[in-house]
């Protein structure tokens, strides 16, 4: 089975944090040495230092004309098309950030998570189809009863769900930092039952 990509629906303060903490969590669920993490729009470039695996990781993908850097145990495809703005075509341009990192999950056999800190439409949602899974970042201060009716929403595209709530200042730095997955997004991803075999059933 090929490694798993999973779309982290969130808000753009949490877009780099979000991305990296449910790599790395998906790292930890399928026994994986290192993870894959992008964000929509993100095209900042990190110069901290990765682990032996995922700098042989980061490297070689360059060497795929990827641009990826690494941080700890994690990975990052920045994007290169740059800072969103308010692009129209946004879905086209989600499309293509998930190809790539499709393309560099299935290269080096790593899970991979797509932050995508925009609002849904349905040219979105097609996007959000081709994922393996879909994690939810709900925040606290939420009206009642949005939090269900948007997990019912995206359950609908057919696809594995689960909620997450956003991890506290700390646990997002050591996740930005490739060091630890936040606990919120450990139990995310146990949720999403990937496991070993990298997708999950249905």
């Amino acid at each position: 089975m090929s490694a798993p990509l999973v779309a982290v629906l969130c808000a753009p303060p949490r877009a780099g944090a979000a991305a990296a903490g449910v790599a790395l969590a998906l790292a930890r669920a399928v026994g994986a040495s290192c993870a894959l993490a992008s964000a929509l729009g993100d095209d900042s470039c990190r110069t901290m230092t990765g682990a032996p695996a995922a700098a042989r990781t980061a490297a070689a993908l360059r060497r795929r004309d990827l641009p990826a850097d690494a941080s700890g145990r994690l990975v990052r495809l920045r994007d290169r098309r740059g800072p969103i703005a308010a692009d129209p075509a946004v879905a086209g341009r989600a499309a293509a950030l998930a190809a790539d990192l499709r393309r560099a999950a299935a290269a080096t056999g790593m899970p991979a998570a797509l932050a995508l800190p925009v609002a849904r439409s349905a040219a979105l949602d097609r996007v959000l189809a081709w994922h393996d899974a879909v994690v939810v970042v709900q925040e606290a201060d939420a009206i009642d009863g949005m939090g269900e009716q948007t997990l019912a929403s995206v359950r609908a595209l057919g696809r594995p769900v689960a909620a997450m709530a956003p991890p506290p200042r700390l646990a997002a730095a050591l996740a930005l930092a490739g060091l630890s997955a936040p606990p919120q997004a450990t139990a995310a991803v146990a949720e999403l039952r990937l496991g070993a075999a990298g997708r999950a059933d249905g």
